[in-house]
């Protein structure tokens, strides 16, 4: 029995492709995928010029499940920390509202020796404090995420440029892709500022690559597939080990405030897409984390049940790059990356981290495409369940909060744009 072999026939594209036109029927043009924002119409038949290589240095695909806490007081967020991390949460995010930190405080009995830690540090005296604090002689079990673009960088950069076993520079792709930008776009500009701290002598081990995770399954897919890809290319070219890590983020452009529970199956979806796209920790935030009142317990509780979900019962976490070979994901990859190398050497020719030049180009070129995003909304092009389609009034409905902004645009959420207009 241990010589039993099944030899599987080799099929032609062209059966491949007649056997799939067959099984759709009335709605053949469906085996064209095409999308208006990325600018992208593939034939799902075509085979793959090349299979990327998008693996990592973890051999299974296990990722980190990250909670995010906005620090306002620090007991609370202590409290908040402790429960998140006893519901199956490995991993905690503190983003600060506070200049000053009680360290103590906000990590009593945390035991950071067994999980990790990242600090969204916004300036020098928040940095300052907690490499003065007590938990400064365990700073290896920490990272700090420094926004080079909206941070007063080059104050943070001398203290940070010395911490070589650390990350301690988030570029943050995530909060592109929430005020509307494309997956090319959102690559190009991560790549283009994480090119240049390389340029300023940091290293690719103190470099953190954020990213967001929208809707579209196999192009979030492709696109986590294609940052690792092209980063690598980077770093094998400045001779450099090839050390990346790639933070995804499920965010709230799609989500509903007044319709909540349709916020877990969207949910669900985008972290299956970074998941088996390669991330190495993924957050996914609690859809109410950003109305004026605060997130629930319960939206905490549910962002964390769906990694520990995909972990426990569906296996996520035990196969490395599981969908290379795919001819849809190797060809989607192969176009978002060629489309992304593009944007980043349109942005390289800058030669400056944060030029006026620099930035009134990023936020023109997204400007653009959020616009067309909100135009294809009121048409109904895109359709969300409980926001422009079967959406049903909520008097009890909570209310987002209209600070949010990145690059001076504000988040790109769907549920407040008035289709009436």
């Amino acid at each position: 029995m241990k010589d039993f072999q099944l030899d599987f026939p080799e099929t032609s594209t062209e059966a491949w492709r007649n056997q799939i036109i067959k099984e759709l029927k009335d709605n053949a043009s469906k085996i064209e995928f095409s999308d208006k924002i990325e600018e992208i119409s593939l034939d799902i038949t075509l085979p793959a010029n090349a299979d990327f290589d998008a693996s990592n240095n973890n051999p299974t695909n296990d990722w980190k499940a990250s909670a995010f806490i906005d620090v306002n007081n620090e007991k609370t967020a202590n409290e908040l920390a402790l429960n998140c991390l006893n519901q199956g949460y490995n991993e905690l995010i503190f983003s600060f509202k506070l200049s000053k930190i009680d360290w103590e405080i906000l990590l009593k009995d945390v035991l950071v020796e067994f999980i990790h830690t990242r600090l969204h540090i916004k300036n020098i005296d928040q940095l300052n404090s907690f490499l003065n604090s007590s938990f400064a002689s365990k700073i290896q079990y920490f990272s700090f995420e420094v926004d080079p673009l909206v941070s007063n960088f080059e104050e943070l950069e001398t203290a940070l440029k010395p911490l070589t076993t650390n990350r301690v520079v988030s570029i943050n792709g995530f909060e592109c892709q929430q005020i509307g930008a494309s997956t090319w776009q959102e690559i190009g500009v991560v790549l283009s500022t994480a090119h240049e701290l390389l340029n300023r002598g940091f290293i690719p081990n103190q470099l953190s690559l954020s990213i967001g995770i929208g809707n579209n399954y196999f192009l979030e897919i492709a696109k986590v597939r294609a940052l690792r890809y092209l980063w690598n290319q980077i770093t094998t070219a400045y001779n450099s080990e090839n050390s990346v890590e790639i933070v995804a983020h499920s965010g709230w452009t799609n989500k509903s405030l007044k319709d909540q529970h349709t916020n877990l199956l969207r949910q669900t979806t985008e972290t299956m897409s970074a998941a088996a796209g390669g991330s190495d920790s993924i957050v996914v935030h609690p859809y109410d984390q950003k109305a004026t009142v605060g997130s629930s317990a319960f939206a905490y509780r549910m962002a964390a049940n769906i990694s520990n979900l995909l972990k426990e019962e569906s296996y996520f976490d035990k196969v490395q790059d599981p969908l290379k070979g795919s001819r849809i994901i190797e060809n989607l990859t192969q176009i978002i990356s060629e489309k992304a190398w593009n944007y980043f050497l349109e942005l390289d020719q800058f030669k400056s981290l944060s030029s006026s030049e620099k930035i009134a180009k990023i936020k023109s070129d997204i400007s653009s495409k959020r616009a067309e995003r909100e135009q294809l909304f009121k048409e109904k092009q895109i359709k969300l369940i409980g926001i422009n389609l079967f959406n049903t009034e909520n008097p009890n409905a909570q209310e987002w909060k209209k600070d949010l902004s990145y690059l001076e645009i504000p988040y790109l959420i769907f549920e407040e744009i008035d289709v009436n207009l």
